[in-house]
């Protein structure tokens, strides 16, 4: 009887799997990744075709591949059809006979395997699809803060962010990568939404570490905390560059928003609290205003005194801090009138013998009579310069003496070998090399200990170190 009941059940499921069928994809929205396909008229009173086997398609069969999609036949776990221009096909199969496409011997072929197997099919045929469209949605946030390293002030906070992504299977080779690398497999295998794919740790974990990525390449590009607000498209898309190696799992980070502000850790709020403060007390203008705040209020205290002596002592007291606050804010308000600038002296000259100042027409001092002196003889030194006094103020030559002789080039070696004394070889052409360059910060005079590598910020103003501060 058991022989007699598989016969009967092969024969009756290879002639109700011979039926072709409509395969579609469904309703696919913006939060499913995979869909698995279904026939279009599975359960309805209309069809014949009763006796069918869930996942073997016949021959013959109609798939309809929609806009935005990715169709992947899959037999017997191999991947054997990747499509995703929009229409209708029909499926080629040998491994799935149908008799409504003329394939009448091997039918009969497949009945005879099918009574081997219990009356089922020997073969497993699926269709799914790979959803194309932009999945938005996805929520991110550091539950931990992130390190950036403020170039400003020259010290490292921590920093938190959340918001949304959007992810993107991009095309057909990349929907065969996230099949074959993310998608569960088997024949119970169904539909695969966003949200399964990242509650897994590991894709948290990626993105953070892209997120972190994205915070260094703006802290290499001197943006200060307070600034990360305006940079939060480049700090999206330096992230998304990051996030490249999900390019093997068929996926990419299409976009990436933020919600609400990227805040400080309460640490670091503190730490850049202090700082701040201690920035703004060294304008003058701020501490002239501290101090005048703090004279009135001890001239107030004092003023309103009702200890031993009444009101005598506190008016008394009031005098005496009115008299010390206007000697101290009269040290950060009072401007000393400059002194006039002292009267050109006449032109003329000075008496060797008395002292006495005559006008330069006099030729005879007024005060004792004595001669002007005659102006001292002047004397060419032979590098051209003309001089008064016993030594040249050009080359240091001594009066009467030649000057010595100019100091020979320096000599510098080409590539070529040849060795130039000129600002070009004269034996390939090449220019004379450039003299290294040498830091010394323009801000507060600090040399590094290599002056030709420097650090990227001045460890004691923290000023950038560029173009201005080569010596």
């Amino acid at each position: 009887m058991g022989l007699i009941k598989a016969a009967i059940g092969a024969l009756g499921g290879a002639l109700g799997d011979t039926w072709k069928e409509e395969i579609h994809c469904g309703a696919i929205d913006n939060k499913t990744l995979l869909k698995v396909g279904t026939k279009m008229h599975q359960g309805s009173n209309r069809t014949s075709n009763t006796k069918g086997t869930e996942n073997y398609i016949s021959n013959g069969s109609a798939i309809m591949v929609e806009q935005g999609t990715c169709m992947l036949t899959i037999d017997n776990g191999k991947i054997t059809n990747v499509v995703t221009e929009p229409g209708r096909y029909i499926l080629d199969n040998s491994s799935a006979p149908s008799i409504f496409a003329g394939q009448l011997k091997d039918s009969a072929k497949d009945l005879i395997s099918r009574f081997t197997f219990g009356g089922t099919p020997a073969a497993e045929q699926k269709v799914v699809y790979i959803n194309l469209q932009e999945i938005p949605g996805i929520p991110f946030g550091t539950s931990e803060p992130m390190p950036y390293f403020d170039p400003y002030y020259n010290t490292s906070i921590e920093l938190r962010a959340f918001g949304r992504f959007s992810i993107q299977i991009p095309d057909a080779e990349a929907a065969v990568r996230f099949y074959t690398e993310v998608c569960p497999k088997g024949v119970d295998a169904g539909d695969l939404s966003a949200s399964a794919v990242f509650s897994n740790g590991q894709y948290k974990s990626e993105f953070n570490q892209a997120l972190l990525g994205g915070l260094a390449a703006l802290s290499d590009q001197g943006v200060m905390y307070s600034k990360i607000q305006t940079h939060l498209v480049p700090l999206a898309q330096e992230t998304a560059k990051n996030a490249v190696d999900w390019l093997e799992r068929g996926l990419m980070i299409k976009k990436i928003g933020f919600e609400g502000p990227v805040t400080l850790s309460e640490d670091s709020k503190k730490r850049l609290g202090a700082r701040l403060e201690a920035d703004t007390q060294l304008d003058q203008g701020v501490q002239r205003a501290m101090m005048n705040k703090s004279i009135a209020a001890g001239i107030e205290a004092m003023g309103s005194n009702e200890g031993n002596g009444g009101g005598m002592m506190g008016v008394m007291g009031m005098g005496a801090m009115m008299n010390m606050g206007g000697n101290l804010m009269g040290q950060y308000n009072t401007q000393q009138p400059a002194a006039p600038a002292a009267a050109a002296a006449p032109a003329g000259w000075k008496c060797p013998s008395c002292g006495a100042a005559n006008a330069e027409a006099a030729k005879f001092c007024s005060g004792c009579g004595a001669k002007k002196p005659a102006p001292p003889e002047s004397w060419t030194c032979s590098c051209g310069a003309t001089n008064t006094t016993n030594f040249c103020s050009n080359c240091g030559a001594k009066k009467g003496e030649s000057a010595p002789a100019p100091a020979a080039p320096a000599s510098w070696t080409c590539e070529c070998g040849s060795v130039n004394t000129t600002k070009f070889c004269a034996n390939c052409g090449k220019p004379k090399p450039a003299a290294p360059k040498k830091y010394k910060c323009d801000k507060c005079g600090w040399v590094p200990p290599d002056p030709e590598k420097p650090p990227k910020f001045c460890p004691e103003c923290g000023d950038l170190f560029d173009e201005n501060d080569v010596q």
